[in-house]
């Protein structure tokens, strides 16, 4: 546009205008064209009106973000981080220790735990089950993690304390209420402990301690953050805040 501000006007065009009041011009530009347009009465009201436009935007009062689009962006973010559970700082997370989650060694310590589980499960459904089996006998000693008998809870994720970072990865992508049965469930027993949540990014039966309890995964107001709550299934309800066996919240 330099050296053509000449010729480009008067009647200037609007956009032109409006590169030069934003600023948006070359220096050599804008020195050619401002003392042009100072002198043109037309241009001048133009600039006034863009002044009064900027003036107006700036009397606006602040616009919230909806609730249901906060909402969206939580779930599309927990979308986008699936399988891979969050990282929590360990340094952060031991300095709340009322809430520690576990996450120790991070990421790729829950990823080695899940495929440990899943390596251990697999002999069972392939020839190698009679040396498992036979393994177990000499040993006498139930497989770590689980202490209820095969075919009720035995494939449930099992969480020791507050330790739900090697599960987690898991739970996010289930959407199974066990025997809560639907949200509708879920969401009496939250109501126990005054949570009020919709649908979860992720539920699925587990072991607490040993004991059989459903997990979920709720967003946590904030992007990144999520909110783990595990129910005991037999006795949770919205006049049972006992029921609620574990609330806690990770943040990014």
């Amino acid at each position: 546009m330099t050296g053509n501000a000449r010729r480009s006007g008067p009647p200037w065009s609007v956009d032109l205008l409006a590169d030069l009041h934003a600023g948006a011009l070359d220096p050599r530009t804008e020195a050619e064209l401002r003392p042009l347009v100072e002198n043109d009465p037309e241009a001048r009201e133009i600039l006034a009106a863009l002044d009064a436009t900027l003036d107006d935007l700036r009397d606006l009062p602040p616009i919230p973000m909806p609730r249901h689009v906060a909402e969206r962006i939580d779930a599309a973010l927990a979308e986008e981080a699936r399988p891979v559970a969050p990282v929590v700082d360990f340094a952060q997370a031991k300095a709340r220790r009322a809430k520690r989650l576990g996450w120790g060694a991070g990421l790729l310590a829950a990823a080695a735990v899940a495929v440990g589980v899943a390596v251990v499960a697999i002999p069972r459904d392939n020839t190698a089950g009679d040396n498992v089996a036979q393994e177990d006998k000499t040993t006498n000693a139930p497989v770590t993690g689980s202490a209820v008998p095969p075919g009720s809870t035995d494939r449930m994720p099992a969480v020791r304390g507050e330790n739900f970072g090697p599960v987690f990865g898991d739970v996010l992508k289930a959407q199974n209420y066990g025997p809560l049965e639907n949200q509708e469930q879920l969401a009496d027993c939250l109501r126990g402990a005054n949570i009020t949540a919709g649908k979860p990014l992720g539920v699925s039966p587990i072991t607490l301690d040993d004991k059989p309890a459903v997990m979920a995964i709720l967003p946590a107001g904030t992007p990144g953050a999520y909110r783990i709550v595990v129910v005991d299934p037999q006795t949770c309800g919205p006049d049972n805040p006992d029921g609620v066996l574990a609330n806690s919240t990770i943040e990014p």
